[in-house]
């Protein structure tokens, strides 16, 4: 993948098995947005390709995968319920029952304007929008960036519950391992445009190794 001329991802190969949670860890600055701006089809890579269930990732794909970007800002003018309202409509994959329980767990207050919102609260209020969608595929970037503690509890715990049937996949891209450590099941390691190593978890833990002591052997 090139930009400007620079090459940003070089030679990214890997794969996530489905109903598992990974986490896309790296630096700031590794291509990791780059790399998920390709997977959900906002962007073509000058070579190689993506596949969503075995699709190339694009138009055909689009309804099988919710994406939430890295600091994506929403209309400041509605309210948060407003808001949800309106992407109801959008998305044909919207399940208001797993809505309306969303806002109860991450404590949306839909009276107010999203202007108005904190970093946390808006946060929050997009992830529930991209969780009450039934796509099979959850991208997530950088969903902790500048959001308080209790936030980055709530959003996790949202994450844990949507795990429990097995059936949606996560790619999570993020280097604020701590947060989201217990849940991963494989690792993929980006940095320099690359990606340094792919792990399982669960092998891991068998050699005593943490996620962030792993993230220190690969990038010290």
């Amino acid at each position: 993948m090139k930009l400007r001329k620079k090459e940003i991802l070089q030679n990214v190969t890997f794969s996530v098995k489905q109903g598992s949670i990974a986490g896309l860890l790296g630096p700031n600055g590794a291509g990791k947005s780059t790399l998920l701006k390709i997977c959900s089809g906002l962007a073509e890579p000058t070579s190689g390709s993506v596949r969503i269930f075995g699709e190339p990732a694009g138009v055909p794909t689009l309804g099988k995968m919710a994406f939430l970007p890295d600091r994506g800002k929403l209309p400041g003018w509605l309210t948060a319920g407003e808001w949800l309202g309106f992407a109801s409509q959008l998305y044909p994959d919207w399940d208001e029952a797993r809505a309306e329980r969303l806002v109860d767990d991450l404590r949306i207050q839909l009276g107010s304007p999203i202007g108005t919102l904190s970093r946390g609260e808006e946060m929050r209020l997009q992830l529930a929008s991209c969780l009450a969608r039934t796509s099979p595929l959850i991208v997530l970037d950088e969903p902790f960036t500048g959001v308080d503690m209790i936030s980055r509890e709530q959003i996790a715990s949202s994450v844990v519950a949507e795990l429990a049937d097995g059936e949606r996949t996560f790619l999570i891209a993020t280097h604020d391992i701590r947060e989201m450590e217990q849940l991963f099941d494989t690792l993929i390691f980006l940095g320099g445009g690359r990606v340094q190593a792919v792990d399982d978890v669960d092998s891991l833990r068998e050699y005593g190794k943490s996620v962030e002591s792993r993230y220190r052997d690969v990038f010290s």
